[in-house]
C-alpha cells in the first residue's frame, strides 16, 4: 500500500532512511494510480474518437441523400420526356400501314430513348448508393469531373447554365473514394448553380479547371489543382470566414442543408488536400481544391494520406 512499499522496509522507524521509504512509497502509489486513471483515459479518448468518426460518417451520408434528393426531384422531369417520346413509337408501331424500314426507325428510336433513361437512373444509382465503409483506390478525377457533367446536363435548372471544362493537368491520378469524390464535385456544382439561379442574369456559366502542381525540389508533379467558377452572386465579405462551418447557408429554408461546403471541406482534408474560396459579390466565386497526386504504392505522400484515412475511419 502507500506506507509499506519495498524501499529500505529493515530500516529504524523514524530514520530518514525510513522517512525516504515512506515517501519514495507514496510516490510509486500515486503513480500506479496515475496509470490507471490514464488507461481509463485512453479508453474514453478511443471511444469518444470512434463515435466521432461515425458522427462525420452519418454527416456525410445525410448530405449525400439531400443531395440525391436535389438531383431526383430534376431527373425525374427529364426521364417524363423520353418516356413519352417511347410510348409515342409504341403507339406509332401499333398502326398497320407502316412500312418495315418505318418500323425498324422507330424501334430503333424508342431503344435510344431507354437507354438515355437508363443512363440517367444508373448515374443517379452512382451518387445514392450508401457509404459502407472508405474505399481508397487509384481513382482518376477527370473521368469524375465527367461523370458530374453529364448528370448535371439532364437537370431543368441547367437549362440557361453551361458547363465548360479545361481539363488541362496532364497527371489526375489519386488516391481517394470515388463515392466521397464525386459527392465533393456535386456539392461545388449544386452551390454554383444555385449562386447562377440566385442572380438576375439571363445566363450562367459554370467553369470547371484542372491543373498540376510541381513539387519544387523534384520538379515532379505533385498534386492537382481543381477550380469550380461560377459567375453567380458571390459570396458577402462578412459570410466567408463562415463558409466552411456546419449548417452554415444564406439559402432559404428547405432550399439547402447547410452542410454541402463541410462535407467538402472534410473529405479534402481526409485526402491531404487543401480547399479554400475566393469570391466578388455579384460577379460570382471560385472554389480552389489542391490534392496531392498519386504516384504509386511506395509513395510516401500516399502512405500519409492513407494513414489519414485511416484515422478518419
Amino acid at each position: 500500500n502507500e506506507e509499506n512499499g519495498a524501499f529500505f522496509l529493515n530500516e529504524q522507524e523514524g530514520s530518514e532512511f525510513n522517512q525516504l521509504s515512506k515517501a519514495l512509497n507514496r510516490l510509486v502509489y500515486r503513480i500506479s494510480q496515475g496509470k490507471k486513471e490514464l488507461r481509463r483515459t485512453v479508453k474514453s479518448l478511443e471511444k469518444a474518437n470512434i463515435d466521432l468518426k461515425k458522427a462525420q460518417n452519418d454527416i456525410i451520408n445525410a448530405e449525400k441523400l439531400a443531395s440525391v434528393g436535389r438531383l431526383s426531384a430534376g431527373i425525374a422531369h427529364e426521364i417524363g420526356n423520353p418516356i413519352s417520346i417511347v410510348l409515342g413509337y409504341l403507339e406509332l408501331l401499333r398502326q398497320e400501314d407502316i412500312t418495315d424500314d418505318e418500323r425498324k426507325d422507330f424501334l430503333g428510336r424508342a431503344e435510344n430513348e431507354i437507354n438515355r433513361i437508363n443512363f440517367i437512373i444508373r448515374q443517379l444509382l452512382d451518387f445514392s448508393r450508401p457509404s459502407t465503409g472508405i474505399d481508397m483506390r487509384p481513382v482518376e478525377i477527370h473521368e469524375i469531373i465527367n461523370d458530374i457533367a453529364d448528370v448535371f446536363k439532364f437537370q431543368p435548372a441547367m437549362s440557361k447554365i453551361e458547363i465548360k471544362t479545361y481539363l488541362r493537368a496532364k497527371t489526375d491520378t489519386i488516391m481517394a473514394d470515388p463515392s466521397q469524390l464525386r459527392q465533393l464535385f456535386l456539392n461545388l456544382m449544386i452551390n454554383a448553380a444555385d449562386a447562377i439561379s440566385s442572380s438576375e442574369k439571363s445566363s450562367g456559366i459554370i467553369k470547371i479547371e484542372t491543373k498540376t502542381i510541381k513539387d519544387e525540389n523534384t520538379a515532379n508533379d505533385a498534386s492537382i489543382e481543381i477550380l469550380f467558377t461560377d459567375n453567380g452572386i458571390g459570396i458577402p465579405k462578412e459570410n466567408m470566414g463562415n463558409l466552411f462551418d456546419p449548417f452554415f447557408t444564406t439559402k432559404e429554408p428547405g432550399k439547402g442543408t447547410g452542410l454541402g461546403l463541410s462535407v467538402s471541406y472534410m473529405i479534402v482534408e481526409a485526402l491531404g488536400g487543401k480547399i479554400k474560396a475566393e469570391s466578388l459579390e455579384n460577379h460570382g466565386t471560385t472554389m480552389h481544391i489542391t490534392l496531392p497526386l498519386y504516384h504509386g504504392e511506395n509513395s510516401n505522400e500516399n502512405g500519409r494520406i492513407r494513414k489519414k484515412i485511416t484515422d478518419y475511419r
